[in-house]
């Protein structure tokens, strides 16, 4: 037969419990410092002319960040970066690159249909939802990173 612990020896393993949980509240396992420090590395990355290019440029960094954020805003990534890669994709079925865009404009000689459909693909980061999933994101880096991101 098992003895019962004593009140005692339960109270360290409790809070030794809890001090795990707090510093793993990251999706798949990644601590709150981790993400932080992630993202102060990579702040740069969110600096974009308005045309979401640059978001494209980094979406695999984006993609990383996703992966370590909190899973409070696990949602709102996937949001954001479900709109950069709908912008990505177009560009790539455009047969250009992001570099290809002067100030926001494409190459000479687009294709009209292929335009359209990178217009349509950027005014996607402007809907509601992709602005409310930024706007969660900024706060989080504010609140938990003490971070400005600039989206």
């Amino acid at each position: 037969m098992i003895a019962p612990r004593s009140a005692s020896g339960l109270v360290p393993a409790l809070l030794a419990v809890l001090a795990l949980g707090s510093l793993s509240a990251c999706g798949s396992g990644h601590s709150v410092s981790a993400y932080c420090s992630r993202m102060k590395t990579d702040q740069s990355i969110f600096a974009d002319d308005g045309t979401g290019l640059e978001l494209v440029t980094n979406l695999s960094k984006l993609k990383q960040l996703a992966n370590a954020a909190p899973s409070d805003i696990g949602a709102d990534w996937q949001t954001f970066l479900g709109s950069i890669e709908v912008l990505d994709d177009a560009v790539r079925k455009a047969g250009v690159a992001p570099k290809d865009f002067v100030d926001g404009k494409p190459p000479a000689g687009l294709d009209a249909t292929k335009r359209a459909a990178i217009a349509a693909a950027a005014d996607q980061l402007s809907s509601d939802n992709v602005v409310s999933a930024a706007s969660d994101i900024e706060q989080e880096a504010k609140d938990v990173c003490q971070l400005d991101l600039g989206l």
